[in-house]
């Protein structure tokens, strides 16, 4: 299958919507994000945040993050010696993606059926 600038399923595509889910459209990537915009998060403590997902995913997402440049992956010396992880100021421009996920998803429980 040849490969166009206008098929939007090629990988080599300069797509914007594409390049946008290439970053940020898997399954547990928005919610990791979610939770490392509040606050710089340790990796125990994004497994406590969430739960649904396993250790071997959780760590394969956060990589991911790493190597988009959303998030900055760093070690903290101060005993116990532990890793954390923020939004980079790349990851800061997805905060308003996630606030209408968020808000569109809040109104997405609350409706009600066949209205």
């Amino acid at each position: 299958m040849s490969t166009t600038p206008t098929d939007p399923t090629a990988e080599d595509t300069r797509c914007p919507l594409t390049a946008a889910l290439n970053a940020v459209g898997g399954k547990w990537t928005m919610i990791a994000l979610y939770w490392v915009a509040g606050a710089p998060r340790r990796f125990g403590e994004m497994q406590r945040l969430m739960p649904e997902v396993s250790q071997k995913v959780l760590t394969e997402t956060l990589r991911d993050l790493e190597q988009e440049g959303l998030i900055i992956r760093s070690v903290v010396s101060e005993m116990p010696a532990h890793v954390e992880y923020r939004l980079s100021q790349h990851g800061e421009t997805v905060r308003p993606i996630i606030d209408a996920m968020r808000s569109w998803g809040r109104g997405h429980l609350e409706r009600t059926p066949g209205a």
